[in-house]
């Protein structure tokens, strides 16, 4: 998959490539959000981690809140250091939040939407990416993958309106995707196989590129990577 013309930092792009099917989808979402904000705009971006995304928010006042557990290794140069559950941010404080990929990460996914809505201020925009088909991963702390109905109703019992809630892509993406995540996910043992471990991993990733290619054919997208979702406060 060609990411080499995505436009951004060689940081970011970087980022991208590592699971390009996937993050391709999240970086569009993610693009297309930050161009919905106006100049000044504060927004939260809970769960930063590494902050991959900071640089599509020049225009705004960006807050990069993570907890003190984060598996990332810049965690310690985030804005505020705080669970999701508990923002570290004063109610009505922002104009918008953004969770790319952190939901399934905590126990109790209400109380974290339910503070999302108390710190934003009213009329603001929540803009938030999740997992349907995804491998294990940051255990222990990965407890859940999300359908449309399962995320409606989290976001509509956490106060929030004008949900809406779209698959990031087609099925044939989604395998695509996978084949490449095997290629790391079969791990590697020490014994006299990793050779053809290694030998699989390029194959599938070759494989990868002819399946995606099919994207077109689908017509249904109920078998996505994920959702992208959108939420406004009253």
């Amino acid at each position: 998959m060609n990411t080499g013309s995505l436009g951004v930092s060689e940081g970011l792009r970087k980022f991208v490539e590592e699971a390009p099917y996937e993050r391709r989808t999240i970086l569009d979402f993610v693009r297309k959000a930050a161009g919905t904000l106006d100049a000044g705009t504060r927004i939260a971006d809970i769960g930063a981690g590494d902050s991959p995304y900071r640089e599509l928010f020049e225009h705004c006042e960006y807050v990069a809140v993570d907890w003190d557990q984060s598996i990332h290794s810049a965690v310690s140069g985030v804005d505020v250091v705080s669970s999701a559950d508990h923002i570290a941010l004063p109610t009505g404080s922002v104009d918008a939040a953004l969770l790319t990929q952190v939901l399934e990460h905590v126990p109790d996914p209400r109380a974290v939407l339910q503070d999302v809505h108390r710190i934003l201020r009213a009329g603001g925009r929540l803009y938030m990416t999740v997992p349907l088909i995804w491998e294990l991963h940051e255990l222990p702390h990965d407890y859940y993958r999300y359908t449309p109905s399962s995320l409606r109703l989290l976001l509509e019992d956490a106060g929030f309106m004008d949900v809406n809630i779209n698959p990031r892509n087609d099925c044939f993406t989604t395998i695509a995707q996978l084949m490449r995540n095997a290629g790391w996910a079969m791990g590697r043992a020490g014994d006299q196989r990793d050779e053809q471990r290694e030998e699989a991993r390029v194959a599938l990733e070759r494989l990868a590129d002819s399946v995606a290619a099919l994207a077109p054919l689908d017509c249904q997208y109920i078998m996505p990577l994920g959702y992208s979702a959108f939420g406004r406060r009253p």
